[in-house]
């Protein structure tokens, strides 16, 4: 087992916000020097919208070589020596609720050295870092958590709590060996709690450490030992990490059972690593973690610089040349204001006076036009680098893979490409370092020049100017970070309330919400305040040792050289050198942020050029889309969020086939539909399409030939006959399809027919027109291999769903056909049925079959489904109210006849009316 060897924690900033499980784990990867590629290691992770739970990480990280366990221990056993937690990635929580992964690399006395991915490495105290900690309760057997507390991972922190104490080690050692040799879990919690509370009253000031602690423990421990059941009247209930569970729907002032069936544990989550295991234990189970350690990590700064350079390098050296043309002049021109002092009593005339100043504004004058040209070129290249990205950007959307936009929010993807446009601002950041780093070099050099016997402390004043800023950057980042995450916590309650702003008055919630506007609203106010308190603290102290190390320098010139007449000169020089300084200091500090907007940039690019690395497959040209798709799933498992929502599938589906899927909800229909079109990958196990794996090249141009139905395809603000044509050839006949969608009365109803714009998302018009607008467009394909219907028909009423679903299945007749339906009644029809649960196919035949066999999980949906509808039907529970032509009107049960039930016509639920 190898330690780790960096004393620096490396920085690892993630490009997404949900991103912090996977720049946690390459930060603690690379920690231990194993270098791994982001966009691959964020696959591994499975990262979604949800982010990636700790389960993944976890086991990504074994696979990958680290000695990592994921263990819950008490928030106050984290920082302790033993048997020493860190490094580790542990779980904190935001201000605004949500959790977040950060890495604690290690504990300075007091002062934690902390990665935080959203901000960079941190320096928070001790317990600052153990406030933000995320408290995880779950529960257990008394007997579990008694067999873990009893090992050294528990014991050991507890007895150097005590030894903080001062208890004598004597006195730690019978403490600890009688509550082990009890047996029992309430012998050694109430140990933990007492050390707890005598801690905090320590902390307090309420005791002194040494023999007022140590007698106070003896006696409490003599008490509980003299009476168990009054555990929680000798140490409160808050001090303690573990408890009984409670009762559901007991009050929190009751008396909990001192022997339980579950104890509740809470404590933080850390996922500890000991080490590098040996090599020949990594062995990555995934093409994902594969590519990861093969692939070399991202590197923006060379990648910026072959941007910049297919300008050529002419622009960027007239650009460094200016800086050191204007760095000249700058300093020329002090000098020649001092040769006008020195030849002013040598000017006998005053047109001589007036001629050597306007000599000397003249030379000010040129320089400062030639900075402006330097300044044009400079905006020109940032110009020229966002349009190079947003091509190429565009050049790549077609190849980046679908999981990189589906495991991000849509809002992530809007802020980057928005953010795109902050990368124009590389160069004049770049060009600023560069220049004032030229001129506080120049300036020290002119300074040493006049005094060199004062080099020693013209250097160190130089120095001062970039240390004391950056010395105070993480700390100003840290806090700056904090008022961010308290802004965007502000901002989500404002679209939250805004959003909610009917149900918030129809319940009268106006209190609560303001309740809890006042919370947020404090908490931002706390956190901007202490920012700005560490920046003036930081703008001071600078200013104090600038005017020390300032008057002792000029001190020392006067001293060494008199009133020399160079002495104006040198004062003018010494008091540059702050504001060089600081404006370096500046540009520095932005540069944490320019380069999270630069990977966030080059992240999509990086991603197209992995898929387009990818596997094509040898058979693409053999792909025939005239033929119907013949499918082939083999022992296929699909994970997401660190779950498996599809295992085990062994799947056959043969060219022309029309196949129900059924099953209850979030049972993996859907998601078998998704592996099909691509936008899952499987973990393990491979899809075959005609014999050749679905992925690549063959994919993209299945897609082509397949008609996909689904509520969630995107109808656009454009007109309808966009919408029909969109993906479609716009020479394809529209009438068949209009008369086959059941289209022809939303026409005939629209304001200006085909040219009628639907809205955005569609909103102009009904779902259930919507839905038909959707399966008209999958009509419009031109002779698909494969059909796939999810949810085809929903917002649609019985006749219309049966009548439609016997067109589609006509006009599809020599299609592979797969359809997803929540309708049971609706595949009995069908020639074969899947049964999904739990992500498995439970029952594969023919519906007659299925429920032909006593005990069949189709069988049981369809009796339920039909069931529900003739009690709901039936029932005098229920109101019937119909919905025709814009009026509701109310009918009798005994005036309405049933519906019917035979084994071609579905049955509909009384709710959908």
């Amino acid at each position: 087992m190898n330690r780790h060897t960096r004393w620096l924690v490396p920085e690892v900033i993630q490009t997404s916000n949900m991103d912090c499980g996977p720049a946690s784990l390459k930060c603690l990867l690379e920690g231990f020097g194993v270098r791994v590629h982001y966009g691959h290691l964020r696959d591994a992770c499975q990262t979604d919208v949800d982010g990636t739970s700790i389960n993944t990480l976890e086991r990504v990280a074994v696979e990958l070589g680290l000695d990592a366990v994921q263990m819950v221990v008490p928030k106050d056993h984290l920082l302790l020596n033993a048997p020493g937690y860190l490094p580790g990635m542990v779980v904190v929580r935001l201000p605004n609720g949500n959790t977040h992964f950060v890495v604690a690399w290690r504990n300075h006395g007091g002062i934690v050295q902390l990665m935080d991915p959203a901000s960079g490495r941190r320096w928070p105290s001790a317990r600052r870092f153990l406030d933000e900690l995320h408290v995880h309760t779950f529960s257990l057997s008394p007997k579990d958590w008694r067999n873990w507390a009893g090992g050294a991972d528990f014991i050991d922190p507890l007895c150097e709590r005590m030894q903080r104490l001062k208890v004598a080690g004597p006195d730690r050692a019978t403490l600890c060996r009688r509550s082990l040799e009890s047996g029992e879990w309430l012998t050694l919690a109430f140990l933990d709690a007492a050390v707890r509370m005598l801690t905090a009253l320590v902390s307090a000031g309420a005791l002194r450490p040494g023999g007022e602690t140590n007698g106070m423990l003896q006696k409490l421990v003599e008490e509980f030992n003299a009476d168990t059941t009054g555990a929680y009247t000798l140490v409160p209930e808050q001090y303690w990490c573990v408890r009984p569970c409670r009762p559901a729907g007991s009050a929190a002032g009751e008396s909990l059972q001192m022997c339980p069936e579950q104890v509740e544990f809470s404590g933080a989550v850390i996922l500890r690593v000991r080490g590098v295991r040996k090599t020949d234990a990594a062995k990555p189970h995934t093409g994902s973690l594969a590519r990861a350690l093969q692939v070399a990590p991202v590197r923006p700064l060379p990648q910026l610089w072959n941007l910049l350079r297919e300008d050529g390098l002419f622009a960027p050296a007239i650009i460094a040349l200016a800086m050191l043309g204007a760095v000249f002049g700058l300093m020329t021109e002090a000098l020649l204001f001092r040769g006008l002092i020195d030849i002013h009593s040598e000017l006998a005339t005053g047109m001589q006076r007036m001629g050597g100043v306007a000599l000397l504004l003249g030379f000010l004058l040129t320089v400062m036009v030639l900075q402006f040209p330097v300044a044009k070129l400079q905006r020109v290249l940032g110009r020229h680098l966002e349009t190079r990205f947003r091509k190429r950007f565009l050049s790549a959307l077609p190849q980046i893979p679908e999981h990189f936009f589906h495991s991000r929010p849509t809002s992530d993807t809007a802020e980057r490409s928005h953010r795109i446009a902050a990368l124009r601002e590389l160069p004049v950041l770049g060009g600023g370092i560069l220049f004032n780093a030229f001129m506080l070099l120049a300036t020290a050099a002119g300074i040493i020049w006049l005094v060199p016997s004062a080099a020693p402390l013209v250097l160190l004043m130089a120095v001062i100017q970039v240390a004391i800023p950056l010395l105070f950057q993480p700390v100003l980042n840290d806090h700056n970070m904090r008022v961010q995450t308290h802004t965007g916590a502000l901002a989500r309650f404002y679209m939250d309330a805004l959003l909610g702003i009917v149900p918030i008055r129809t319940h009268g919630a106006g209190e609560s919400v303001r309740r809890e506007h006042e919370a947020l609203l404090s908490e931002w106010i706390r956190a901007s305040y202490t920012l700005l308190r560490f920046q003036l603290n930081s703008q001071a102290l600078q200013l104090v040792v600038n005017c020390a190390l300032a008057a002792t320098l000029v001190i020392y010139c006067i001293h060494s050289r008199g009133a020399d007449p160079d002495l104006l000169l040198l004062i003018y020089w010494v008091l540059a050198l702050p504001p060089l300084g600081e404006d370096i200091a500046v540009r520095i500090r932005e540069y944490p942020r320019q380069r999270t907007t630069l990977l966030r940039a080059l992240e999509p690019l990086q991603a197209a050029e992995d898929q387009s690395g990818s596997d094509t497959t040898d058979k693409v040209a053999a792909f025939n889309p005239k033929r119907p798709a013949h499918f082939h799933f083999e022992d296929v498992r699909v994970n997401a969020s660190g779950r498996a929502i599809l295992d085990g599938i062994n799947l056959e589906i043969g060219p022309g086939e029309h196949v129900a899927v059924v099953g209850a909800s979030g049972a993996g229909k859907s998601s078998l539909a998704g592996l099909l079109l691509g936008w899952h990958k499987p973990a393990r196990g491979r899809v075959l399409l005609n014999g050749a794996e679905l992925q690549g090249e063959l994919l993209a141009r299945f897609r082509l030939h397949c008609a996909w139905v689904d509520p969630a395809i995107q109808l656009w603000n454009n007109s309808l006959l966009d919408n029909l044509h969109y993906g479609n050839a716009a020479d394809a006949p529209l009438y068949p399809i209009l008369e086959q969608a059941d289209l022809l009365k939303l026409l005939a109803s629209l304001p200006d027919g085909l040219q009628s714009a639907l809205g955005e998302s569609g909103a102009l018009v009904s779902g259930g027109e919507g839905q038909r607008v959707r399966l008209g467009r999958a009509l419009g394909r031109e002779a698909p291999c494969c059909a796939i219907l999810d949810e085809p028909f929903r917002g649609l009423d019985r006749d219309q769903r049966q009548r439609l679903l016997g067109r589609v299945r006509h006009t599809w007749q020599d299609v592979t056909l797969l359809c997803i339906t929540h309708d049971i009644a609706e595949t009995q029809h069908f020639d074969r049925v899947l049964v999904v649960e739990d992500g498995r196919i439970v029952e594969d035949g023919a519906p007659a079959a299925l429920c032909k066999r006593r005990g069949t999980r189709y069988a049981q949906l369809l009796l339920a489904e039909q069931n529900l509808w003739q009690d709901c039907w039936k029932s005098s529970d229920w109101r019937h109210l119909r919905m025709q032509g814009g009026r509701v009107s109310e009918l009798s049960p005994q005036a309405e006849a049933d519906p019917p039930r035979t084994a071609n016509a579905p049955v509909e639920s009384v709710c959908e009316r």
